[in-house]
């Protein structure tokens, strides 16, 4: 099967992503929209961290912020489609000057076995959970819709919403928060 999602907002991009994993979907194609999950954490991130951070004279003007947290949320993305087993390739879909949303998120199943718990996928999946982690930390973000329904630690994620990602059943819609 095909998922496509186009200008899905904030976290309903991880939901349909999230759809299109446990369906089994040999193509997916998103087009994320806004990314206001993880603008907040990097903004108290960059607060709490001004003087130390890497990133400090980048962070420190809003519009770079932004930026960054598109950037990071839909690299978060890319890499937890690659730990269920997912060829990603992001890129511009339209030029700049018709709208600034213009990535594109596609991914190819490329392998069968796309549990990512399971033990035979192990040593593969370590270091792509690392990179996930240190991309997050390097932003502060704690918290990512996409990585909690994989039940993907960032460091902050709710053993209550992770338990609820493990029982859902793997073709049902991830349930609207209230």
């Amino acid at each position: 099967g095909v998922m496509i999602a186009l200008h899905a907002c904030d976290t309903a991009t991880d939901d349909a992503i999230w759809s299109g994993i446990c369906s089994g979907a040999s193509l997916l194609i998103v087009a994320p929209c806004c990314h206001k999950q993880v603008r907040p954490q990097l903004n108290s991130h960059y607060i709490a961290e001004s003087q130390t951070h890497p990133l400090a004279d980048v962070l420190k003007y809003g519009v770079y912020r932004e930026r960054m947290s598109e950037t990071i949320t839909d690299s978060i993305r890319a890499l937890l489609l690659e730990a269920a087993g997912y060829k990603v390739q992001v890129f511009e879909f339209i030029g700049g000057e018709h709208t600034s949303k213009n990535v594109m998120i596609t991914a190819v199943k490329t392998r069968k076995n796309t549990n990512w718990r399971d033990d035979s996928n192990k040593e593969m999946m370590e270091p792509i959970i690392k990179r996930i982690q240190s991309l997050a930390e390097l932003g502060g973000i704690k918290q990512q819709k996409l990585a909690e329904w994989m039940d993907i630690d960032l460091g902050g994620v709710s053993p209550t919403t992770a338990a609820k990602a493990k029982l859902r059943m793997p073709h049902q819609m991830p349930p609207i928060q209230r």
